[in-house]
């Protein structure tokens, strides 16, 4: 099994905000086939689209309770939502948040391209210099992921070619995950409604918190 869940099983870092979700493991086998393409890595298409969507990659955001906001690494200085409204902070699920990351990268391959910037939606409403910054944004938040939870794992290696038995990676290794569907469906049903009204946010109590440009 790999050692990805090293960290995690070390110092948990599940934000207070999710202690009401039960968080379970379970052992899987990783789909690392080289030459047989899953649903994810087909090229630009609805139905591909739609499976990626099932992720809960578009999902609005979740509302953080003021109890626990702090333990879960929000402030006072983030943006939070006016009490007649039922108050708390909205936030993002970072894994979710990956996810969405790893689709505009999937989106913004030069097969994939095309077919988005014609779409022209999501990321790809943007002009090309912000699209860039929004994929290269993605780019470093996954590598700064990757690294910070580094799988240790390793890969032995398999023959094939009957022919002329020749080694290759053995990508399909076993992985203590967490139960990803929970997370996704917990995700689902604390979302800020689809509809607010236009004041729903509390306006900055103080333009010293307000950053002079995107952070």
């Amino acid at each position: 099994v790999s050692y990805c869940n090293l960290q995690i099983n070390s110092h948990p870092p599940i934000a207070p905000v999710l202690e009401d979700l039960d968080i379970t493991y379970h052992t899987t086998r990783f789909n690392g086939s080289f030459l047989q393409e899953n649903i994810y890595r087909q090229s630009a298409g609805k139905e591909v689209d739609a499976a990626w969507k099932g992720l809960g990659i578009d999902y609005r955001n979740i509302i953080v309770p003021p109890a626990i906001a702090m333990k879960s690494g929000i402030s006072s200085d983030h943006v939070h939502i006016r009490e007649k409204h039922g108050g708390g902070y909205p936030a993002n699920v970072e894994g979710l948040h990956h996810l969405h990351c790893l689709n505009l990268l999937r989106q913004s391959l030069y097969y994939n391209y095309a077919y988005y910037q014609d779409l022209g939606e999501g990321a790809f409403k943007n002009e090309e210099p912000i699209l860039r910054l929004h994929v290269s944004h993605c780019l470093d938040i996954l590598r700064q992921q990757l690294m910070c939870t580094v799988d240790v794992g390793v890969l032995g290696r398999v023959w094939w070619n009957k022919e002329d038995p020749t080694p290759f990676p053995d990508f399909n290794t076993d992985h203590k995950c967490r139960d990803f569907d929970a997370v996704r469906q917990w995700a689902f049903e604390r979302q800020v409604p689809a509809r607010v009204p236009e004041d729903y946010l509390e306006p900055p109590r103080d333009l010293s918190i307000v950053h002079e440009s995107m952070p």
